[in-house]
């Protein structure tokens, strides 16, 4: 590489780009990881199991982490309709989508889901955001958004989420894209892999 190429200034073009790349590697690589270590490895008839009496369910652990990006991504970001939109009926979840915001497991809404279509349609929202980052456009990730207004429109009650309703007030936009989407998917899928392989499901 000649000098003059070495030391050429990093313009803002270079670096919206390499956010780009940057976010939707990071994005696909999610995508793949649940795929391949979790989805592929856990049967459907056991992604309600509580491992040792008293574990997470995956699937309500997978429910949790598309919700929280369905949201906080589509919802609070880009202020459009959420992906479950198209995938409600077949989750299992048209009415009260507040329900897994909750860290805590919801012990009466897993037997509701369907651990497939709860696979895909985690799936779903990781592509679509990877999808938008690629090619759409980021401007909504300046500023700082109304996170409140959209747990309102979905319902979820401010005496039980007022952690969350804190938690996301005032936040900048870029938070959203960056904790909800890429940081809490790949904290949970840590725990899934762990709840995985206490199943007895490691595949090394």
């Amino acid at each position: 590489m000649a000098p003059a190429e070495r030391h050429r200034p990093f313009n803002a073009y270079d670096r919206s780009m390499e956010l780009r790349s940057w976010i939707t590697a990071d994005l696909e690589s999610l995508g793949n990881r649940l795929t391949n270590g979790v989805l592929n490895i856990i049967p459907p008839e056991r992604m309600a199991e509580r491992v040792d009496g008293g574990g997470i369910a995956p699937v309500y652990a997978l429910w949790h982490t598309a919700r929280h990006h369905d949201v906080a991504v589509n919802g609070v970001l880009r202020g459009g309709e959420q992906v479950l939109a198209d995938w409600g009926d077949r989750v299992g979840v048209t009415e009260d989508t507040w329900r897994g915001l909750a860290e805590a497991e919801d012990l009466d809404l897993v037997p509701m889901l369907d651990p497939g279509a709860v696979g895909g349609y985690v799936l779903a929202v990781i592509e679509k955001t990877r999808t938008w980052v690629a090619d759409g456009d980021l401007g909504v990730l300046d500023g700082t958004p109304d996170a409140g207004a959209t747990l309102e429109q979905i319902g979820a009650p401010t005496d039980r989420f007022d952690w969350l309703y804190s938690m996301w007030a005032g936040k900048p936009a870029h938070f959203f894209l960056a904790w909800e989407a890429i940081g809490h998917g790949y904290n949970h899928l840590g725990e899934l892999i762990t709840v995985r392989n206490r199943m007895g499901l490691s595949p090394f």
